[in-house]
């Protein structure tokens, strides 16, 4: 998990193969009638796309990248059950300041 910008919270889903944005504790960002917590993303299967395996990690760089580590095959070879991608979600968080 990494906050971003407007301490919303972005979640890298391993089982969903997507990514989960929630709203922090500021309401920058909200969609009418949500609070702290509640998803900004679509509800059940968040921002995904076809090239989205199972993602381990991400953060978010100072110009509001939200970069996923995409490093997990969903059927693996039992020897080598990793992936080898990054994938950058351009603009899509608050840029995040030092």
């Amino acid at each position: 998990m990494v906050v971003d910008g407007n301490d919303n919270i972005w979640v890298a889903n391993f089982a969903g193969r997507a990514v989960s944005q929630c709203c922090g504790s500021r309401a920058v960002a909200y969609r009418p009638v949500t609070t702290t917590g509640a998803p900004i993303s679509p509800d059940v299967t968040g921002y995904g796309l076809d090239g989205l395996v199972r993602n381990t990690g991400i953060t978010i760089d100072q110009a509001g990248n939200v970069w996923v580590a995409n490093s997990w095959k969903q059927i693996p070879i039992q020897t080598n059950p990793g992936g080898s991608e990054m994938v950058a979600f351009v603009g899509a968080a608050a840029p995040v300041t030092p």
